[in-house]
């Protein structure tokens, strides 16, 4: 389990970029196959020589004519890497506690933290990506250092995937490098159902011999799992998270290799080459614009501040995230400021996966091309783990972790206590911070409807609740002396829940989204969103709109519906 220590680091000089590095860098991401200089290297005095060797020059131009410089983009980045460095990566299950391991060579040597075993662990159990276990014994802990290593048993017959290289190259980082990009991997604790593993990338944000702090955010869970560079080689292992997405704290190699250097031969942990990773870390103009062009926000006259942001889809059609929008009787607006907006009618929405859509009164005005595809067509399918994604009308960058994802649902609380008399369901309590005190529900009133379903009975109240998750608004009908009130709230989480250590940490890093879990078929991404920018869209490197952020779910985790999933929702609004 991944515990909170403070880190305290010198200052690193600032990075000074020069002309030549820079292009030094840009010829790393561009190649040509071939290369040619149109200017003479000696002016020709004789007319006959000029006039061959211009002939020459322009047939051979037309014969073989030069293939442009192609910036690195989505073909390039890190899905390679992200599936290697997935499959290797393992859930370490023990009788009080779980964590993360990499597989680091092919006889089933397992790479982990000491923090996450105990001194009377023996053997473990292994769960590999692709749902399958084995066991595996402790071979040793190293206490002071954090490190541990386990050896699969029967590692012929489990069929491991390949291992992870350790880094050779101990030699400092330069200047030019000063926060160079890095990946991560890891099996969060509160996903008891799923052993999928959480792709990441970041920066190396200051480090030495013991330790290395980066912006790869980790989550309860993911102690022991790799740090890789950009080369595919594992830099350290995750250790501990810092109080800040900034501040996340990892075992080194150098360590590392001190800790094994008695227990095993170092050459037993060469692994296979794994495809290095070469992309435009830096958003294009198209990026930027397209995320500018199709961000809209929602305001409240009650509000000084934007409700939600929401997505333009067409000139007119709006998508955002349905749990975040006050009832109906809150007048609001929706434009991409507030002189501009303008009122809207709600057309459609798909609980499932929190979403509304919403047509304006008035044309936006702003000239977006449709990103609807039509429902046999989806597109979301070609995004996999490791492509580079960005958000926010800054262009944040990060990677996708996972796609086509599935998200435990969670049983909402609504906080009423209700008796059941002459088939009516009376209110004997409402509890404090729930929906029904939001709603303002009191003793004596009988519930008629919930979510304009008819109740008569508590399994009809727990048929409806069946279909909304925490986070969710739900609707009440209400008998009160004779009048009728609709009222409405905001749904929670069961009360034993909000006391877990795992939500501390995920919450602690930053707010997260109310509604946040039960969502299936949705992209998980790392862009360093917040629970106010819900709504808005996500962008691929080609400056295509993939999606509508919908949740952030957890640390390392925000959660966008894709393309097709909205195309089917905008076909069925409009038949």
């Amino acid at each position: 389990m991944l515990t909170t220590v403070p880190f305290h680091q010198k200052k690193t000089h600032h990075d000074k970029m020069t002309t030549l590095a820079s292009s030094l860098r840009h010829s790393r991401h561009c190649r040509s196959s071939f290369r040619r200089s149109s200017q003479p290297l000696i002016t020709c005095c004789i007319e006959a020589f000029a006039k061959s060797w211009l002939a020459l020059t322009c047939t051979f131009s037309f014969l073989v004519p030069l293939q442009p410089c192609i910036s690195q983009d989505a073909a390039t980045d890190a899905r390679q890497l992200a599936k290697t460095l997935s499959a290797a990566t393992v859930r370490i299950e023990t009788p009080t506690d779980v964590s993360s391991g990499v597989i680091v060579s092919s006889n089933g040597l397992i790479l982990s933290v000491a923090h996450g075993l105990t001194a009377t662990d023996r053997t473990v159990t292994v769960h590999l990506h692709d749902g399958r276990s084995c066991k595996a014994t402790v071979s040793f802990r190293d206490t002071d250092r954090d490190v541990a290593m386990l050896r699969v048993i029967d590692a012929a017959e489990s069929h491991l995937p390949a291992p992870i290289p350790l880094q050779n190259d101990q030699s400092p980082t330069s200047d030019s490098d000063r926060k160079p990009f890095v990946f991560a991997c890891g099996l969060p604790a509160r996903e008891t159902t799923g052993l999928s593993p959480v792709f990441r990338m970041g920066r190396i944000e200051a480090q030495d011999q013991n330790s290395i702090r980066t912006s790869c955010v980790l989550t309860a869970g993911d102690s022991g799992g790799p740090l890789v560079n950009v080369d595919g080689q594992l830099i350290a292992l995750h250790r501990r998270i810092g109080l800040g997405r900034k501040v996340n704290m990892h075992v080194p190699t150098a360590v590392i290799r001190a800790a094994v250097s008695g227990h095993v031969d170092l050459a037993d942990l060469d692994g296979h080459a794994v495809p290095a990773v070469l992309f435009a870390p830096h958003p294009s103009g198209r990026v930027r614009r397209e995320l500018r062009a199709r961000t809209v926000y929602f305001y409240s006259s009650t509000e000084d501040q934007p409700v939600v942001q929401g997505t333009l889809l067409t000139p007119s059609m709006v998508a955002t995230k349905l749990s975040e929008l006050p009832p109906d009787k809150v007048a609001l607006t929706c434009g991409r400021s507030r002189k501009s907006a303008v009122g809207f009618a709600r057309v459609a929405f798909d609980r499932q996966v929190d979403v509304l859509l919403v047509r304006l009164h008035e044309t936006s005005g702003v000239a977006v091309s449709s990103p609807v595809l039509p429902t046999d067509v989806s597109k979301s399918h070609n995004l996999a783990t490791g492509q580079v994604v960005f958000a926010g009308v800054n262009a944040d960058i990060g990677v996708v972790a996972r796609s086509n994802h599935r998200e435990t649902a969670i049983s909402p609380r609504l906080g009423l206590d209700l008796r059941l008399r002459q088939e009516s369901l009376i209110v004997e309590r409402a509890l404090p911070v729930t929906a029904a005190s939001e709603a303002e529900l009191v003793p004596g009133d009988r519930l008629t409807k919930l979510a304009d379903t008819d109740v008569r009975s508590l399994d009809d109240v727990a048929g409806v609740l069946a279909q909304f998750q925490p986070g969710d608004r739900i609707a009440f009908e209400v008998q009160r002396n004779q009048t009728t009130l609709h009222r409405s709230g905001q749904l929670t989480f069961p009360a034993e829940s909000l006391l877990q250590r795992i939500n501390f940490l995920d919450g602690r890093a930053g707010e997260l989204s109310h509604r946040r879990t039960g969502f299936t078929g949705v992209i998980q991404h790392d862009v360093d969103l917040a629970a106010s920018q819900m709504g808005g869209p996500l962008v691929d490197s080609q400056g295509n709109c993939v999606g509508v952020n919908i949740a952030r779910c957890g640390r390392e985790s925000v959660l966008t519906v894709p393309i097709d999933r909205l195309s089917r929702l905008v076909e069925s609004s409009t038949r």
